[in-house]
């Protein structure tokens, strides 16, 4: 009778954890899929909502070390029941909001905090309801509930946006949320044999540290990388008060900050006083080598993702649930390689782990190159596919296997300390993704329009004066409205341009997705020569 009882509980909390990932991906990717309809009801522009979503990585991330150490005082389940309440709160918030403003703040801030814990709480528990006895597989499955979580909310998100209106496409990941806390009962209460006292100075150190460079990235296409595109000011106060931008400020702050912290943690470790982390970890070449790979690759997906997703609907004139169907099958075919990695797990008996990951990354380098020959001006949905599914396929075996490798470097007590270093390093990924992949198509797709304006327009501008025009057109594509942009273009043109600046536009946004394309096919060689630095096979393998 308690065997079967056990088995009941067992069951029951692995649906509790993996539901809670698929809620996650779930909101995280339904907001590009319902960003043109956002934009438009809002009144507001793809730049504030690629900001939501950097600010909601950031949020994640810098709040990662501070959950760990709330997780060891009060208990990690506690902790992951408010986080959960909390998560309603923010998207019950979301789906209301009547501006651009209140959706930042319950998506990226109240949703952003409470998705700390719910990130990595599940593989903790999966860890203690399971033990090694099936942890490769159970870590296969959750990866795929959170795939799947996120196809689900482009999907189901964008079909929900196009017939009843963004804000109803929500309510599937709150339908999620009621069935999580209805198995929280089956949730093991993670006991804590010594309670941990809270350090209040790592949290602030680490969250001042990770905020300000993740802050500084989130920046960067508004403001420049180095060369400033406009000033930043705070009261009338110019910072900084040189000539360069504001982001590499923000990125050395938050790097000195984290230099303090990793020394305030060695001195607490020390003393063994209350400590946020052990940085030792991450002196441990195949666990820092795996979370440096991963991050890459959430990167170049979510970056390429993104700014597909602002192309499609342009250049497709598609809405969002068919701008979905366009981009979705990069999704498919990494759900169907990780379903098959999870049903015949005998090719890692076959085949070593880390060349399934370097296979795994070659074929997305591969996919990226024919999405590139693939990209023209008239370019069909259809083109777009055999690239895709080559990228799909390349992520799913390198997920398959990555974080396997990556948490073999860890013993056993260092397991929670993965979880709160590896899931934060994500979060980073993906606000780089965004940053730089989505700051360089609205770069060079703004340096298209102008030159392609100029063009027509038979005129020549001095470097400097073209320089400035371009910074002044990606800053109004990445904060005004399509009504407010449209106004410009009409009062600034003569009438003879205009007819033929659908042309001109869609020509430089083919231009800046194709030269994004290569950005990310350089950081996928870069990752590669992370991979091949892996160690073969976990140091422990588990069955």
């Amino acid at each position: 009778m308690n065997q079967v009882r056990t088995l009941q509980f067992r069951h029951q909390g692995f649906w509790a954890i993996s539901l809670t990932l698929f809620m996650v991906a779930y909101n995280v990717s339904v907001i590009p899929a319902i960003m043109p309809s956002i934009v438009l009801e809002l009144n507001s522009s793809v730049g504030y909502i690629q900001d939501i979503l950097v600010l909601f990585s950031l949020v994640t991330a810098s709040f990662a070390p501070t959950t760990e150490n709330l997780c060891s005082f009060y208990g990690r389940t506690r902790v992951f029941i408010f986080g959960l309440i909390l998560y309603g709160i923010g998207i019950a918030l979301t789906s209301f909001s009547p501006t651009i403003g209140i959706l930042a703040i319950s998506f990226s801030l109240l949703t952003g905090l409470a998705a700390t814990p719910l990130i990595s709480t599940p593989w903790a528990i999966a860890d203690l309801i399971y033990g090694a006895e099936a942890e490769e597989r159970v870590t296969l499955a959750l990866i795929l509930a959170s795939t799947l979580g996120g196809l689900s909310g482009s999907l189901l998100g964008g079909y929900l946006a196009s017939t009843l209106g963004w804000r109803w496409a929500f309510v599937p990941s709150l339908s999620v949320l009621i069935l999580v806390l209805l198995f929280r009962r089956s949730l093991p209460n993670l006991a804590i044999p010594h309670r941990q006292p809270l350090d209040w100075v790592g949290g602030l150190l680490s969250l001042l540290g990770l905020g300000s460079i993740l802050t500084g990235i989130s920046l960067a296409g508004e403001f420049g990388w180095w060369e400033p595109k406009r000033v930043f000011s705070i009261a009338g106060l110019v910072i900084p008060p040189f000539s360069i931008s504001i982001v590499p400020t923000l990125v050395a702050v938050g790097v000195i900050i984290l230099g303090f912290f990793g020394f305030w943690q060695r001195r607490q470790a020390k003393r063994h006083g209350a400590s946020l982390l052990r940085v030792g970890l991450l002196r441990k070449r195949g666990f820092l080598l795996g979370i440096l790979t991963a991050m890459l690759h959430t990167m170049i997906t979510v970056g390429i993702q993104f700014n597909l997703y602002q192309f499609v609907p342009v250049a497709l004139s598609l809405n969002p649930f068919r701008t979905v169907l366009t981009i979705i099958p990069y999704n498919v075919s990494m759900i169907i390689v990780l379903v098959a990695v999870v049903k015949y797990s005998v090719l890692s008996n076959r085949i070593a782990p880390k060349y399934i990951v370097c296979s795994g990354i070659a074929l997305l380098a591969a996919g990226i190159g024919v999405l590139y020959s693939c990209l023209h001006p008239l370019v069909p949905s259809l083109g777009l596919m055999p690239g895709l599914i080559v990228m799909g396929v390349g992520s799913g075996l390198f997920l398959s296997y990555i974080s396997a490798l990556t948490y073999s470097a860890a013993s056993m007590d260092e397991k929670p300390q993965c979880y709160g270093i590896y899931n934060p390093i994500q979060n980073l990924g993906n606000s780089l993704g965004r940053g730089i992949l989505g700051a360089a198509l609205v770069f060079f797709a703004s340096q298209g329009i102008v030159d392609g304006i100029l063009q027509n327009l038979g005129r020549t501008l001095p470097s400097a004066q073209r320089s400035e025009i371009i910074a002044k057109l990606q800053e109004m594509l990445q904060t005004f409205s399509r009504e407010e942009l449209r106004d410009v273009f009409t009062n600034k043109l003569p009438p003879s341009t205009y007819p033929l600046l659908r042309s001109i536009n869609l020509d430089a946004a083919t231009s800046g997705l194709k030269t994004s394309l290569l950005i990310a096919l350089v950081l996928t060689g870069i990752c590669f020569l992370f991979t091949i630095t892996l160690p073969k096979y976990p140091s422990c393998r588990l069955s």
